[in-house]
């Protein structure tokens, strides 16, 4: 199996049981019981929408720092570059 897609699953399960424990520690009053009662399942549909939304708004402000990110160091390198043909021109001159 591919180590990225491992490492993603892994990833994905990290995120799944956080959402679990936090969602059920909010949300389930009663654990005598086998099924959710409505007020609890209606709690625990809104946890989960919530957790949903939370991370698919921190993943895109994430890959939106990722991708600046990546700009400033391509630019850098770049810079980096010039100034380094300059220094090895004025050698040359020498």
């Amino acid at each position: 199996m591919d180590p990225g897609a491992v490492r993603n699953f892994k990833d994905f399960l990290q995120l799944y049981n956080e959402m679990t424990e936090m969602c059920f520690q909010r949300c389930v009053v009663n654990i005598h019981v086998r099924k959710l009662d409505a007020e609890e399942t209606t709690c625990v549909d809104g946890c989960v929408q919530k957790f949903i939304t939370y991370n698919n708004k921190l993943m895109q402000n994430f890959v939106r720092a990722q991708s600046v990110l990546l700009n400033k160091r391509i630019a850098e390198a770049e810079q980096q570059q010039i100034s380094t043909e300059l220094q090895s021109k004025e050698l040359d001159t020498l």
